[in-house]
């Protein structure tokens, strides 16, 4: 993907994310981690698109792709969706990245 492509997928991101923010103001309060799950997995897929290949966060991406519906069940299956979510995060962190910072 050249830089100009990179660029309109990262600023049509930037439009979704900030159009939520004003959006959230009037909506239901569980739309938020839903919209911030969702920009998780299309700033993953604009990777993918440039070529950043990660097996971690490929699988992030499927695991919120999977669950992040869960906002239409009930606010306890969708907790349990963000807790198991995090939990998965938390597995794919790497020790030695973690002394670096």
């Amino acid at each position: 993907m050249d830089s100009a492509a990179l660029e309109a997928k990262v600023f049509d991101l930037i439009g979704y994310m900030t159009s939520s923010a004003r959006n959230l103001i009037d909506e239901t309060p569980a739309y938020g981690p839903f919209r911030l799950v969702d920009a998780a997995s299309r700033l993953v897929a604009i990777l993918e698109e440039a070529g950043v290949q990660s097996p971690r966060l490929a699988a992030l991406r499927r695991e919120i792709d999977a669950g992040k519906y869960s906002v239409t069940v009930g606010p306890d299956e969708f907790r349990a969706f963000l807790d198991a979510l995090v939990d998965t995060f938390v597995d794919y962190l790497d020790p030695a990245e973690e002394r670096e910072r």
